[in-house]
Order: C-alpha cells, then sequence, then structure tokens
C-alpha cells in the first residue's frame, strides 16, 4: 500500500493509507537503513500492514517513494525552455516544492552559497563542478532528510546535463531561481 505520513511523534507516529486510514508505525516498522529521523510529514512511503496479536494494525516495511515533485523535476528541468506549455506545472510544482522545503526546515540560507555559484555559472561545466558541494552540504545537514532529498535532485540534474548544451545550464539556472523565489513566497525563510 502507498500513503503519506501524517505525524511524526517522537520514536513513532502515523501513516495515511491510500484507503484513507491511518497506520500507526514506529522505529520497527521501518525497512533496513531507514531511520525516523529520515521521515518528514508528508514523505511518500510504500507499506504493507500487518495484524498483530492485540488484533491491532499497524504498518510494516515501510519504504520512502519518491517525491512527486522531484519526479516532476527530474523529468522536465533540463527541457524546460522547449516545453513553454508546462511552465505552468513547473511552476506549480516548484511551489509545493518549496511547501516541502518549508516544512523539512530547509531554508535559503542553508543553499546560499550554491545557488550563488549556480547563478554565476558560465558553462555547464562549471555547475558540473559543484557536485561536490551538493554532497559537502547533504553530508553536514545530514539528518535533514529534505535537504538531501534537495542535494540530491540538483547532483541528478547537474549529473544529466550535457557538457556543451547551454539550454541546460539556462534551465538550470531558472529552476534555481524559480525553487528559492517560491520558498521565500511561502514563508518562514531567514
Amino acid at each position: 500500500m502507498k500513503g503519506k505520513v501524517k505525524t511524526i511523534l517522537g520514536n513513532y507516529g502515523f501513516i495515511t493509507g491510500e484507503d484513507g486510514k491511518d497506520y500507526y508505525f514506529n522505529e520497527k516498522s521501518l525497512a533496513k537503513g531507514l531511520s525516523m529521523e529520515n521521515l518528514s510529514v508528508n514523505a511518500r512511503l510504500s507499506f504493507d500492514v500487518q495484524k498483530q496479536p492485540d488484533n491491532k494494525v499497524r504498518a510494516v516495511n515501510c519504504q520512502i517513494l519518491k517525491n512527486e515533485d522531484v519526479e516532476f523535476f527530474e523529468k522536465q528541468v533540463l527541457s524546460l525552455s522547449s516545453q513553454k506549455e508546462q511552465y505552468d506545472a513547473f511552476c506549480d510544482h516548484a511551489r509545493s516544492y518549496a511547501e516541502r522545503l518549508k516544512h523539512g526546515k530547509v531554508t535559503t540560507s542553508m543553499i546560499r552559497k550554491i545557488y550563488a555559484r549556480i547563478l554565476n555559472a558560465e558553462k555547464v561545466s562549471d555547475v558540473k563542478l559543484l557536485r561536490p558541494h551538493f554532497a559537502y552540504t547533504s553530508g553536514r545537514n545530514e539528518k535533514n532528510a529534505v535537504l538531501r532529498e534537495f542535494m540530491d535532485l540538483l547532483d541528478f540534474l547537474v549529473k544529466s546535463m550535457e557538457i556543451d548544451n547551454d539550454e541546460h545550464l539556462n534551465n538550470f539556472k531558472q529552476f534555481m531561481e524559480t525553487i528559492v523565489a517560491y520558498r521565500k513566497y511561502v514563508g518562514d525563510d531567514k
């Protein structure tokens, strides 16, 4: 079954399944390699439902699914200018993702250096040199799963860029500007 994390209350929480029901989960419910610290409210999960000896039902084998906005960006960002009819959808996903960043406590100040370097890049190779910075930022904030997801998205996009493709560079810059603009718009930013 699929669902979204509804609440996290220390070492346990509840997932709202696609059937509309809420399912209890805790650290033992998570797939290997996943911890409660890796989760955030509204994170999409796949899970199994298991009946306990006391007849209560809980979620087990919980695994994180890729965020819908991230999936959209991976497919659309680098070809954005050639698909202008997708621009409204792009902005809607950017706003939605900015809300995710807000709830994940990711501020523009956390990504300010990377953002400035991306905007100052003159060629794709300049941006490709930032891949270690994405890893450093992620590692520096290792308990912030949403920031790690964002750094992984940036790394994926940069890795996908063709070295002599100015359109890829311009689209990537536009993506970063849009994310930062909507992150400021949704508030609680420093």
